[in-house]
């Protein structure tokens, strides 16, 4: 019988649909909350920056045959030398065979001819077998943030003076890929929210002030969740979800 031949090569258009259930069948859907690869365009996220020259993220699938066994995206932070490691999968097909470790292996000797000096990614603090496999490469723990699912008052009817500033750039842009951020302003503040697939996400900084203004804001936009990423927060509203782990890896020769 011949032997399958394994291949890590960069990503093509037509391995597009394969990379993306890889990925939302490898992960726990509670992993995949602050993550665009749920969005509905985010097929159309990675063809165009497939097709942009200038795109700082490189794409990376492992390949047994013609099924994708592996894949992996980095964004690249050029100016601090930094490879992000946004997303690593493994189609369940291929699980605990070592592709892992290999395709990692790979991107990072990549990045180490390119010049890069360290490895980033986040991880959850839950996600054991996760934080073990980062660990056993070398990757060290160097901050984290909470992550809280934020409690929305329906009821809640007093009205706030708005303004955002790029509702038509998110417009387009939401609706082609699914997520985008909305720059508002108010009597008191400027505030950026990210917004993936029908949900809110603040970062930074929390307050009661805030959420209670964005009570109204959801209900003029219809969003469906809030979530806050950022510092601990002991608020009611504030449903602990998971600690997010910041790793690093150095790799500079």
């Amino acid at each position: 019988m011949m032997k399958e031949v394994h291949n890590i090569r960069p990503i093509q258009e037509e391995d597009i649909d394969a990379v993306v259930e890889v990925v939302r069948e490898a992960f726990d859907s509670n992993y995949l909350i602050p993550s665009i690869y749920r969005c509905k365009g985010i097929r159309n996220f990675i063809s165009s920056e497939i097709n942009n020259v200038f795109s700082p993220y490189r794409y990376f699938v492992y390949c047994v045959g013609e099924e994708i066994a592996g894949y992996a995206e980095y964004k690249i932070l050029k100016s601090s030398g930094v490879a992000f490691l946004n997303i690593i999968a493994v189609n369940n097909k291929y699980k605990n065979k070592g592709i892992g470790g290999i395709l990692f292996k790979h991107t990072r000797d990549f990045f180490i001819k390119e010049g890069f000096c360290s490895i980033h990614l986040d991880v959850y603090e839950t996600n054991f077998v996760a934080l073990n496999w980062y660990t056993g490469f070398g990757f060290k723990k160097t901050s984290f943030n909470y992550f809280y699912k934020v409690g929305i008052d329906s009821e809640n009817q007093k009205p706030f003076e708005f303004f955002v500033q790029n509702f038509a750039q998110y417009k387009v842009v939401n609706d082609v890929f699914g997520f985008y951020f909305l720059d508002i302003s108010n009597a008191s503040e400027d505030i950026r929210l990210g917004t993936i697939d029908g949900d809110l996400f603040i970062r930074g900084n929390y307050t009661q002030s805030l959420r209670i203004q964005l009570d109204d804001f959801t209900k003029k936009i219809s969003f469906r969740k809030l979530y806050y990423l950022g510092s601990e927060c002991n608020f009611s509203e504030c449903e602990f979800i998971d600690k997010i782990i910041r790793m690093e890896l150095n790799i500079k020769l």
